[in-house]
Parts: structure tokens; sequence; C-alpha cells
């Protein structure tokens, strides 16, 4: 299930769309989630950061907020920032990424051995969960428009 929350309805309608068709390409078997996508103007995200997604207490439970107000009316880039998050809902519903609170908040990556790991000393664009993020949201943005409009985006 996703919900919506915020912005106009013809922005709630676009990005409702998107999150379906990122989670039909992404987890197609997963059936028992909720993704809860909020977009809101907010002066509280970090840097340029548009976008959050992170994990609730259920681990079934994904939470998305979208900076509409960092977009400044770009199109591709609202829905290549839903595609991104969703890539991290994806990397969470799959247990690739794990969100940990206690004692303070921290993510661990599945690596191939098996085994969860805090990257630390990473910087953000080499952090494992974001290349693939950055790596595969264009790719996603391209198959929406083709598939939704008909034609391909810039990005």
């Amino acid at each position: 299930m996703i919900i919506v929350e915020g912005g106009t309805q013809k922005k709630r309608d676009l990005a409702y769309e998107v999150a379906a068709f990122c989670a039909r390409e992404l987890f197609p078997r997963h059936r028992a989630y909720t993704i809860y996508l909020e977009l809101a103007k907010k002066a509280g995200f970090m840097g340029e950061d548009v976008g959050y997604c992170y994990q609730g207490e259920d681990d079934r439970d994904i939470y998305i907020e979208i900076n509409t107000h960092k977009l400044k009316g770009d199109l591709d880039e609202f829905i290549d920032t839903i595609c991104h998050e969703m890539i991290h809902a994806k990397q969470t519903l799959k247990s690739e990424l794990k969100d940990y609170m206690r004692p303070t908040y921290h993510k661990k990556w599945l690596c191939k051995d098996g085994k969860y790991r805090e990257y630390k000393n990473l910087p953000y664009h080499k952090l494992p969960w974001e290349v693939e993020a950055y790596r595969d949201s264009g790719k996603l943005l391209r198959k929406f428009k083709r598939e939704y409009y008909g034609y391909e985006a810039k990005a």
C-alpha cells in the first residue's frame, strides 16, 4: 500500500503513479508493506537534501519525505527523487539496508559475506546504498517516462 500526503492533488497523483511504478519494478513480489510518502515544503532538510527514506518501527513501514520546495517545479527532478527514495525503500524491504535507532541512529548495509556493516568513514556519494540509488534512479526515470508519457527523460 502506498499513501501520499501533502502537496497539490496533481503532485500527489504523480507521486503515487511514480511510487507504484517503482514498487512494481523494484519489489514486484512484496505485498505486505506500507509506504508513507509525504510531499512537503520544509526548511528542516539538511544541506541540499531533497528526500529522505527511513524505516518505521515495523520493518514493513517505510517513510519517504520529499522536500518539494527545493525541487523548484522541476518535474524530472521530482520523479527522479521519488525513484531514488523508492530504491532505498527496496533496499529496506529486501533487508539490504537496516536502520538502527539505538544507541544513536545509523544504517548498516548487507555485504556479500552476509554480514551487516556500518560505513562511517565513507563520503555520502560513496556509501553503497547511495551508489545503487544514484546509479539506478535515472534508469527508472527514463522507463517511467517512456511507459507513461511515451518519451524519454533528459536525465
